[in-house]
């Protein structure tokens, strides 16, 4: 298993719940659906004697993407949606895309790594651009909004 170039990490200057905010309008103004939600908060922690961080996987994909990939091999269908874990790190909040496919270094499907890639691209263009509203809000001067 290939766990370094199966994930991919953000760090979003956000405190955690206004971060899950923006990722979710992120992912929908790149017309993306998040098709399913866990809390995570209990099960990522390394170290148990810890404190808990708040954490939540959001399965992301898009359905047009998805019926292009699983028209051409149905096989797509198990490395859609692509994961993404939003965890709590003191004010700012960290975000690690992991694609299934990456981790077990297997070959996709016939017809799926396009759309899958689409997807890949659509997901870091919207974390990308909460990244950068994020920096330049925390970079502004006291007094300006």
């Amino acid at each position: 298993m290939n766990t370094l170039s199966a994930e991919q990490t953000y760090v979003i200057e956000e405190r955690f719940d206004r971060a899950v905010k923006l990722i979710r309008n992120a992912l929908q103004t790149q017309e993306l659906s998040v098709a399913g939600e866990f809390d995570v908060t209990d099960t990522v922690a390394a170290d148990p004697s810890k404190k808990r961080v708040s954490s939540k996987l959001l399965l992301v994909d898009s359905p047009l993407l998805l019926f292009e990939a699983l028209a051409l091999d149905r096989a797509a269908g198990v490395f859609f949606p692509l994961h993404i874990l939003i965890s709590a790190d003191g004010d700012r909040t960290q975000v690690v895309c992991v694609e299934p496919a990456s981790l077990f270094e297997v070959r996709l499907p016939t017809g799926s790594s396009q759309p899958l890639a689409a997807l890949r691209n659509r997901i870091a263009m919207a974390l990308e651009s909460v990244v950068s509203r994020s920096d330049s809000r925390q970079r502004q001067p006291v007094g300006h909004k």
